[in-house]
């Protein structure tokens, strides 16, 4: 049932958005009575908390299957395309959705907080393993690169039908050219 409500959840944070998924409509969406989502969820910030959770549980899986497919031994250039095929995704816009609803909610913003932390396994090259022995620089690219791909993620997210805008092909080239720029210049 949990399982049920969280996918009805993520159907309604990407159609509707977080200000339009209400208990009635992610209820309607799952087939389910508001007794059983609050049954099985203290309230709606609980339910959005573990959707994400669940989400970002996901992600960070897809993250190290990338990793060990390339072996440890990736070069920036492919870890563009490898970050930007999380950030790409239809289902990133729900973490948009709810990071954005958690700055004027604290109740949503506290229940949210270990799924933050779990996040900067994603976003934080210190964190990565992948980034061990990485210099300053890289590390500071891999920041910008993230920073871009979270700005083309909210501009997917507010363009109608979530299509890709036009100059997203040009920003990851750039990304590309200058991460083998650096790889280049640390040789």
């Amino acid at each position: 049932m949990q399982a049920r409500l969280m996918s009805a959840a993520r159907q309604c944070l990407i159609e509707r958005g977080y200000g339009r998924s209400t208990a009635v409509d992610i209820c309607a969406v799952a087939g389910v009575t508001r007794g059983a989502l609050f049954h099985h969820f203290a309230d709606l910030s609980a339910l959005f908390a573990a959707t994400l959770d669940e989400l970002c549980t996901e992600m960070i899986a897809r993250s190290r299957k990338t990793a060990r497919k390339a072996g440890g031994t990736r070069s920036l250039a492919a870890h563009v395309d490898s970050l930007w095929s999380g950030f790409r995704d239809p289902e990133f816009k729900i973490v948009i959705e709810i990071w954005l609803a958690a700055r004027n909610d604290p109740d949503l913003r506290e229940k949210l907080a270990p799924v933050v932390a779990k996040f900067r396994v994603l976003a934080s090259p210190e964190l990565n393993p992948g980034f061990a022995g990485r210099s300053t620089r890289e590390v500071a690219f891999h920041r910008l690169a993230i920073e871009a791909m979270i700005g083309m993620a909210l501009g997917r997210a507010l363009s109608p039908d979530g299509k890709p805008l036009g100059h997203e092909k040009e920003v990851l080239a750039l990304l590309r050219e200058t991460a083998s720029r650096i790889e280049a210049d640390r040789r």
